[in-house]
């Protein structure tokens, strides 16, 4: 189903657009309060945007905005939008790298040259976390929406057979890098586990201020918890 939902004309409330994004319950859970205040935020960049182009008001009229006019959005986006956007950005970018993500893949997200996304990168994993990137992971005051960090040591992942910390020795490679018998018996540490069930295990590469090996396709059952003696 599209979270996302759009409906037009005469359908629409005012006859013009109205857009529906749809949470689920665990989502709204998390996000508490807060998702109506930044929908109201973002209507107003919508208003902005609306009267900037067109001159007129909310009725169609030709409309002069005035100082007065101006201040609201000027207050939601500056003070109250855009620095919460920019947590969530920040939060997430920290989340890609910790879950294995590669620079490249940044810098194709981001749409910047390799080197802005590995630098963009670099300066925000090495700073503590501001004041709203917290925010973006632990909610507000009033909006504790983190239950469980999924990257705790211990977490099961790969229906059980790993946790997150363990220690595991590499047994063999199929898909993009099955050429890569160099990383067969080579141990490093479960940290993650991807969407599909893959598994990222950090440590591999053998570099000396290596953050996550340079690796894809690995499936759970080509790991062997390293701790186990083997006969």
């Amino acid at each position: 189903m599209d979270p996302i939902s759009y409906t037009h004309g005469d359908d629409a409330r005012m006859n013009g657009l109205d857009i529906t994004i749809s949470l689920t319950p665990a989502q709204a859970k998390a996000i508490g309060g807060e998702a109506g205040t930044m929908a109201d935020w973002f209507h107003s960049a919508l208003w902005a945007m609306a009267m900037l182009r067109t001159g007129r008001n909310s009725a169609g009229e030709p409309y002069f905005a005035g100082p007065n006019d101006w201040y609201t959005p000027i207050n939601d986006l500056d003070h109250r939008l855009i620095p919460r956007l920019e947590g969530i950005r920040d939060a997430v970018v920290r989340a890609h790298a910790r879950s294995g993500g590669t620079v490249q893949d940044l810098a194709l997200a981001m749409d910047v040259p390799r080197s802005t996304a590995q630098h963009r990168r670099e300066v925000l994993t090495r700073a503590t976390p501001s004041g709203w990137e917290s925010w973006a992971e632990d909610g507000g005051p009033e909006d504790k929406g983190r239950i469980e960090d999924p990257y705790k040591p211990g977490t099961p992942v790969a229906d059980g057979d790993f946790t997150i910390g363990q220690k595991v020795r590499v047994a063999g490679v199929s898909g993009l890098l099955a050429d890569r018998t160099d990383l067969i018996g080579k141990t490093g540490r479960v940290v993650s586990e991807a969407s599909d069930g893959q598994v990222t295990v950090r440590g591999l590469s053998g570099k000396e201020r290596e953050t996550y090996a340079d690796f894809l396709g690995f499936e759970p059952h080509e790991l062997l918890d390293a701790e186990r003696k083997t006969k």
